[in-house]
Formats: structure tokens, C-alpha cells, sequence
């Protein structure tokens, strides 16, 4: 059932209203993960950052390859484009493979990409009504979060995710905040890994 919190934390996410400051959770292998209380529900926000032999086009190349995203992100089963709008706008579908007894989770999101001189934001917003629901799985509804892309040399990217959401269950606040850093760091983990193993090529 663990397994679960995990596939929550990375995708389904959502900012809240009222700010405390971060606290660190893990700090390894050149990858930070830090969370935070909120004033507005019970389970906490996360954000993770790290720095990447890579250059921000091809991180965000990977960000946007929604085909491919279950290869690095934890324990994604379907990913797919489900339609582009225009050249910085996509709606995106995502199945989570849940552990029983839970049941699977899915959400439809609108991709939306901004450009900041050479850094980039990604924003992920609920676009739920694209995508009929599926027999015995929870489509997440309350979600929002946001990827910045930080060029800092030709060959070194800065990476943050920062999100929040609604699992959509009655499991218990504090045991999905016991969980809330790892998804993040094990998802970091495996994308810093590939895209350096294709920068050392």
C-alpha cells in the first residue's frame, strides 16, 4: 500500500495558499528535498531540486516526452499525449499502477511551457473532462504543480519541481507525510541518471 504515497507525490500535485518555510527531508546524491506544512489541508507540499550534467533543452525534452515518462518516473504504467493544443500547450494522460488493495489512479493534465530568456517553467494544471473515466480507477481532480528549468551553462541545468495535491482516499494525512519525499527523490534520481549516462556519450 506504501507504494501508493509514492505514485501520489510525484504527479498529482497542486500549490497552496498559505506559505511556512521549507524544510529539508533528504539531501543525497546532489538532490534536495524539502516540505512544508500549510495552513489550508493537512498534507503537506514537497519540492525538489538538484543540479544536471545536461543541457536545459534536453532536460526539458525529457520532461515533455509523456511517452517515455514512465521510464524515470516512479511507478508510472500509462503515459500518453492525448492532444496538442499548440506548440507550448498539451493535454497529458497519466496512469499510476497502484498496489492492491488501492486502487489505480489516473489524471488528465493541461502541459502548459513558458519561456523565461533561457530558462523554462512548465506548468500542470487539471483538465479533467478530456478523457472519460475508467472502470475502478480514482481520477485525480485536485492537483497543480510547476517544473523550472534553470540554465546555468551550456552542460548544467538547474531542476526544481515544486507541487501539492489530493490523493483522493481516506488514507490518513500523516501517513501519506511520512512518505511525501521519497517518490520525489527516487523519480529525480532516475532522470539525473539517464540524462547524465546520455551526456557522457
Amino acid at each position: 500500500m506504501t507504494k501508493f504515497f509514492f505514485i501520489f507525490i510525484f504527479m498529482f500535485s497542486g500549490f497552496v495558499f498559505q506559505q511556512r518555510p521549507w524544510e529539508l527531508a533528504i539531501d543525497k546524491e546532489g538532490i534536495k528535498v524539502y516540505t512544508r506544512k500549510t495552513d489550508s489541508v493537512a498534507i503537506k507540499e514537497y519540492k525538489v531540486t538538484m543540479q544536471v550534467k545536461s543541457p536545459v533543452d534536453t532536460v526539458l525534452k525529457k520532461i515533455l516526452d509523456i511517452k517515455n515518462l514512465k521510464n524515470w518516473s516512479y511507478r508510472i504504467a500509462e503515459s500518453d499525449l492525448v492532444k496538442k493544443i499548440n506548440d507550448s500547450t498539451w493535454i497529458f494522460y497519466i496512469h499510476n499502477d497502484v498496489e492492491w488493495p488501492v486502487k489505480d489512479r489516473d489524471h488528465v493534465s493541461k502541459v502548459q511551457l513558458q519561456k523565461r530568456k533561457e530558462d523554462y517553467v512548465v506548468l500542470l494544471t487539471p483538465y479533467n473532462d478530456y478523457v472519460k473515466e475508467k472502470k475502478d480507477v480514482v481520477r485525480l481532480t485536485k492537483f497543480k504543480g510547476i517544473w523550472t528549468l534553470k540554465k546555468l551553462d551550456a552542460n548544467h541545468t538547474q531542476v526544481t519541481q515544486q507541487l501539492y495535491g489530493d490523493p483522493e482516499s481516506n488514507i490518513p494525512a500523516f501517513f501519506i507525510n511520512m512518505m511525501i519525499a521519497k517518490a520525489p527523490f527516487y523519480t529525480f534520481r532516475n532522470m539525473k541518471s539517464q540524462l547524465e549516462a546520455k551526456a557522457a556519450k
